[in-house]
């Protein structure tokens, strides 16, 4: 079967991101003996030039569609990307009767409603790499696909859950422009393992990929960092796993094959703070890392505990003590606004990150409602959506404890706190944070997190909002 595979990811900010996952697709499918080729819509300037371009270059007999998310996430500023999907499905069925499949993570967030919403043959939840390939495989050999487990029929009720992939392996990287993502990004990508024990009341990430972690074996890992580097002159790297240093002895495991097979590449990685010791942050530096993400999410002890986060304020100071004596350069993440949020808390996390002085503080405002989430239910108890809501549009809940105006004075609030820090940056608002901010400082061949290099400015730059 010749298959092309379609990346709908438009979205740049705040760096273009590789579509690890489509590579993964790529891989099952190519190892399943299929002609195999994709496209990037990031880097299109004229989407529908080239959608047609390949398409008569490439005759495919399926198309798959990836969408990577619903909307940015960002508050008060949100912008769906649903209709540049809907763009993208137009044109392609203007040219070519051949089925489409959808999947990705931001599909797998609410496949029903999206399934009755763009015009698409089926669509793959979750992990997708078995569920494709035995799909293209019934297509293939004119079977029909039902009961293949996690996907969906339009106009089909039928569905048998997805199972989690047992192993995955490296993606297929040739369908990448991993030169274009460093220079644009400023980094690559990569996977170790899957799966979140956690529970965070708004996260998604148990929903996409299960709650049992599955790793890859470390000498594998291994071989692709050096392969990014000796085969696409990556010198900078983001591990994309939602919590690199767990399970903790994993993470030690992988650092001591890193450093023992001399691998000479700067890194990034979202952490835990729980699971960070001196021992592991010492081990992350000799291996080369850079700096640590750390989704706190809060400085109040109550809003953690009302967000479900497993740690507590004392395993935040000591975490970023440890990345302090270690050398890492650390981004506390802020996810202000949510059940209970307050004035009150508001400003404990505000003393809080005066205390510890993390290199950057990364702000969100509000939270975003997925489906099936507890934070799902716990809008729907008090009135912030209904219970019939697909949330395909991007909704927020926003404390009603934070006082008169809501979110007016939450945005108040946050903008006074970030304008008079150094290092702080808030999407929704823009301060510190704005496409030509971002590509000026790319131009300069700037790796690693732009949060980085925000941290060192001398005062806050904050765009007026429209």
């Amino acid at each position: 079967m010749q298959i092309l595979l379609i990346s709908a990811n438009r979205e740049r900010m705040p760096y273009p991101v590789a579509p690890l996952g489509l590579a993964y697709i790529a891989g099952a499918l190519t190892a399943g003996g299929h002609d195999v080729r994709a496209i990037d819509l990031c880097f299109s300037e004229a989407i529908e030039h080239d959608l047609n371009q390949i398409l008569a270059d490439f005759p495919p007999d399926v198309i798959g569609i990836s969408l990577r998310n619903l909307d940015n996430l960002t508050y008060p500023s949100s912008l769906s990307y649903l209709p540049e999907l809907e763009e993208t499905i137009t044109i392609v069925r203007r040219r070519t009767t051949a089925p489409i499949v959808i999947g990705g993570s931001g599909f797998s967030l609410a496949p029903r409603p999206l399934m009755q919403r763009v015009d698409v043959d089926f669509g793959v939840v979750g992990e997708g790499e078995a569920s494709m390939a035995e799909l293209v495989q019934r297509l293939k050999q004119g079977i029909p696909p039902h009961g293949i487990p996690g996907v969906l029929i339009k106009g089909n009720n039928d569905f048998f859950p997805h199972r989690p992939v047992e192993r995955f392996g490296t993606p297929d990287r040739g369908i990448l422009d991993t030169a274009r993502y460093l220079k644009e990004g400023g980094m690559a990508n990569i996977q170790t393992k899957r799966g979140c024990p956690f529970n965070c009341i708004y996260c998604t990430y148990p929903l996409l990929e299960g709650k049992r972690v599955r790793v890859r074996a470390v000498e594998e890992v291994v071989r692709e960092l050096q392969a990014l580097q000796t085969e696409h002159g990556v010198d900078y790297c983001y591990f994309v796993d939602d919590i690199f240093n767990y399970p903790p002895d994993y993470t030690e495991a992988l650092l001591r094959e890193m450093i023992a097979q001399g691998v000479r590449m700067k890194w990034t990685a979202f952490v835990n703070p729980r699971f960070l010791t001196p021992e592991i942050t010492a081990l992350m530096a000799q291996a080369g890392c850079q700096g640590v993400e750390l989704g706190i999410d809060s400085g109040s002890a109550k809003i953690l505990r009302a967000y479900g986060k497993g740690f507590a304020v004392e395993d935040i100071a000591r975490a970023s003590a440890h990345c302090r004596e270690a050398g890492l350069n650390f981004a506390l993440y802020l996810l202000l606004g949510g059940p209970g949020e307050d004035e009150t808390t508001l400003q404990e996390s505000f003393e809080l990150m005066d205390r510890l002085a993390p290199t950057a503080v990364i702000v969100m405002q509000g939270i975003r409602i997925y489906p099936h989430t507890p934070l799902q239910e716990i809008a729907v108890q008090e009135g912030v959506i209904n219970k019939d809501d697909d949330l395909l549009e991007p909704r927020f809940y926003i404390s009603p404890l934070i006082g008169p105006g809501g979110p007016e004075r939450l945005i108040e609030l946050v903008t006074e706190a970030a304008m008079g820090r150094r290092g702080w940056i808030v999407p929704g608002l823009e301060i510190n944070i704005s496409p030509p901010l971002m590509e000026g400082i790319r131009k300069f061949g700037f790796r690693g997190p732009l949060w980085e290099l925000v941290g060192r400015m001398k005062r806050p730059r904050m765009r007026p909002l429209r």
